[in-house]
């Protein structure tokens, strides 16, 4: 009887290893560094097809397809990097909090999400209750859900119970004033969104709750007290492209 007790724990010792090490933050206690997330996220996302090389050609044959594949196009394709993904959202949750009410419940947003790979990293940073993506591009979109689909059975592997809820819709940002439910965190890459586009946004941003947290990569939200919206601070992280600065902001 005590062997196959011994044995239990072992097993369940296994499993636990196992999840933490292709799910990082499904243990609320366990704390992990960026560079065992960044390999979490290799070990996941490890087919070409789930890279962000794929997801930029598929972007590059979307935009030609409705005539939009001009260098400067704001449906260009560009990615923070998973590891600077972890970075912010550790800032985030060090510095300023990712949630100031523990009781809501916990919402990440990314808008123009492409093939989810921001999004999934973020939700290997903070066990977030829901995590939608929207996206212009049919093809990136579809993209996306093949990655939930990989997410799905790493979990299955692991024997790791479902934390967050994905949601990934292909529409456009203009379509769209308020988000529904409330995020508690809103990505957004926003480097060659054309001043329209950024207009849209910002009006989001700004119709989000009070304590709602934006990341903005490269363009800030405008702030004051017209807007609602403050800026918590800024840091330099790392684009598939080159480096860029990642605004924290927040709903006031």
């Amino acid at each position: 009887m005590e062997n196959a007790e011994r044995r239990s724990q072992n097993v369940a010792l296994a499993n636990f290893v196992n999840l933490a090490s292709a799910f990082p933050t499904l243990s609320a206690q366990l704390d992990v560094s960026i560079l065992s997330s960044t390999k979490s996220f290799e070990a996941i996302f490890d087919t070409s097809s789930s890279s962000w090389a794929w997801a930029h050609d598929l972007s590059m044959a979307s935009r030609l397809a409705v005539g939009k594949g001009e260098l400067a196009s704001p449906l260009s394709y560009g990615e923070i990097l998973p590891e600077s993904v972890f970075n912010v959202m550790h800032t985030i949750k060090t510095r300023h909090t990712v949630n100031p009410c523990p009781s809501a419940r916990q919402v990440v947003y990314d808008l123009g999400s492409g093939s989810g790979r921001a999004l999934f990293a973020a939700c290997l940073s903070y066990p977030f209750a829901e995590a939608h993506g929207i996206e212009f591009l049919p093809a990136l979109h579809a993209n996306a859900l093949q990655n939930l689909e990989i997410w799905r059975r790493k979990e299955v592997e692991t024997n790791a119970p479902p934390l967050t809820e994905f949601f990934f819709e292909c529409t456009d940002i203009a379509r769209i004033n308020k988000l529904d439910p409330n995020p508690t965190l809103l990505l957004c890459h926003a480097t060659l969104f054309d001043d329209d586009l950024f207009a849209c946004v910002q009006i989001i941003a700004e119709n989000c709750d009070v304590g709602t947290t934006f990341a903005m990569v490269t363009k800030a939200l405008g702030t004051g007290l017209d807007t609602g919206i403050e800026t918590l601070g800024s840091q330099q992280c790392e684009m598939t492209w080159g480096g860029t600065t990642v605004f924290t902001q927040r709903r006031v």
